[in-house]
């Protein structure tokens, strides 16, 4: 029976510190204080940052840092609209846990503020409340850039240039004080043994909030040295210039768990030790090939907009099982894609998902039988245009493709409202993305399709962009008859949205039968068949 190692003892214990926050923000811009590359990546938004900032101000428990001392090299830093290029020191703090926190603290409070700084937030006087302002937003004089807090002689002189009334510069000057002294607790490590840190960083999370998967993954991968990816944040990022939106960390090592033959479904951590690069690799290809085939074979042009996810963990496999499968697989793979969608066989069933990569085995033409041969027959229902539009459902991503391909046009000019190719990150908040482009036609408690359309904001809001468009192949980009337009035109609501409903599923129904091709024959190519008989 083979032992497992003991995990590193530390010569010295940690040493528990609390740093203020004016100190500890300060060190992130002197260098001293950075965020190791093993961390995860920041997923906190701007509620988060609020939820921060208001537990320092009323002085609640914010928990406690871990860091770890040991030298660092120069390095430039980023921190949102922050660049610090940190000197070589000997005495360098790494963020070994809290690094949302520490991030959250330096771009709120030292960053270039709003409206270039995404984490930019003001203190309402009046509300007593931290908020954030939209870009195009003016602060009024009750709102206090917190940019402005971390030095208080800056405060002070923001104060007095505001000729603020003496109750508001109280309450300004208690902010201030508030959040400079704040006391936050931290453990300070100091080994050389980077694998006892890891250990370290593992069991500090367990008693917090649950690490998941990919995250400890790519702890223990720690970074790559060169241009080959070590982790699946490497891969994710390598992805991310493909401009597909996805996959995302977690099902990327799902699709490595598939990839490999493991069970993808069950929860653990890949160990890999040498061959983490070449496996990564190998991940990637996979995931670049898969990209392509949801592209050009089946037409899905965002991560955002496929219905299910689970698909992803078999076509990974077949991938790296088969690069360049024949031009009738992917055909036949496409089929598959969309008639899982539209049967709703891709949901996320334990037992379908390790059915589907174990279908796929060393020959090419038998997996994709297979993997047709699981799925249930035609829906006697149709994706319905009356079902509420939700982008979480996946027949609404359905709902939304359908739209996509015909191609819409700005009702106001004609030109195509967004190039397939020019698809940006749904999640990022600082992109247009183009679900910020599906906007509700008529204020009213319609849920439907009807009442739904691909085109950018209006002035004079889309009501009047549709009855005074007299171009027909315009409205028909959205699926709008002129009998349709002129009902609007009257202010009869009601007709208007069913004739586009009437429109819409007409559109519908010949849009998923040609991405599904019921009635098609799925035998393979001919030369498979006749390679077949002569074995």
């Amino acid at each position: 029976m083979s032992e497992t190692k003991a995990p590193a003892a530390l010569l010295h214990r940690p040493e528990a510190r609390s740093f203020s926050v004016e100190d500890l923000v300060r060190k992130v811009l002197d260098g001293q204080l950075r965020v190791p590359n093993f961390q995860r990546p920041l997923k906190w938004d701007i509620k988060d940052v609020l939820a921060l900032l208001d537990s320092v101000y009323r002085g609640y428990p914010v928990g406690t840092l871990l860091l770890w001392q040991r030298p660092a090299s120069a390095e430039l830093l980023k921190y949102g609209s922050i660049e610090v290029d940190a000197a070589a020191r000997s005495d360098a703090l790494l963020v070994v846990d809290g690094q949302q926190r520490v991030r959250a603290l330096t771009q709120s409070l030292a960053g270039m503020g709003h409206p270039s700084e995404a984490f930019a937030a003001f203190f309402d006087l009046q509300r007593e409340a931290f908020v954030q302002l939209l870009k195009r937003d003016r602060p009024e004089p009750h709102h206090v850039p917190m940019t402005e807090v971390l030095d208080s002689e800056k405060l002070i002189t923001w104060v007095i240039d505001r000729h603020l009334p003496e109750s508001d510069r109280r309450a300004v000057i208690q902010l201030g004080k508030r959040i400079r002294e704040y006391q936050i607790p931290a453990y300070l490590v100091a080994t050389d043994d980077e694998t006892a840190v890891q250990e370290i960083f593992r069991r500090a999370n367990d008693t917090g909030r649950r690490m998941e998967l990919h995250e400890v993954f790519n702890a223990i991968h720690g970074k790559s040295e060169g241009p080959a990816p070590a982790n699946v944040r490497d891969v994710a990022g390598a992805l991310a210039e493909l401009q597909f939106g996805g996959p995302d960390e977690a099902t990327l090592l799902q699709m490595f768990a598939a990839i490999r033959g493991v069970d993808a479904t069950k929860e653990r951590v890949p160990q890999l030790g040498d061959e983490a690069h070449a496996r990564m690799v190998e991940l990637q290809r996979s995931a670049e090939a898969t990209i392509s085939f949801l592209r050009r074979d089946a037409k899905i042009p965002h991560a955002s907009l496929l219905p299910y996810q689970q698909p992803l963990l078999a076509l990974a496999r077949l991938f790296d099982r088969f690069p360049e499968p024949r031009p009738r697989s992917r055909e036949l793979l496409a089929r598959w894609l969309w008639r899982g969608a539209l049967t709703g066989a891709h949901t996320g069933v334990i037992v379908r998902v390790r059915e589907m990569i174990a279908a796929i085995q060393d020959d090419e033409t038998a997996a994709v039988n297979a993997l047709l041969a699981m799925l249930p027959p035609r829906p006697v229902q149709p994706v319905d245009v009356a079902d509420p539009f939700n982008w979480n459902a996946a027949r609404s991503k359905v709902q939304a493709l359908a739209l996509l391909d015909l191609g819409p046009c700005d009702l106001t000019n004609g030109a195509r409202v967004i190039e397939p190719d020019a698809l940006v990150s749904a999640s990022d908040a600082h992109e247009t993305g183009w679900q910020r482009l599906v906007r509700k036609i008529l204020d009213r408690p319609h849920t439907g399709l009807a009442n739904h359309m691909i085109h950018p904001a209006t002035r004079r809001g889309l009501v009047h962009a549709i009855t005074t468009c007299d171009d027909k192949a315009w409205l028909m980009s959205h699926g709008i008859t002129d009998d349709a337009r002129r009902a609007l035109k009257f202010d009869r609501t009601d007709d208007f949205l069913r004739l586009r409903a009437e429109a819409l599923q007409d559109i519908m129904d010949r849009f998923t039968e040609r991405r599904a091709e019921w009635d098609e024959i799925d035998a393979p190519d001919i030369e498979t068949l006749i390679a077949a008989e002569g074995a």
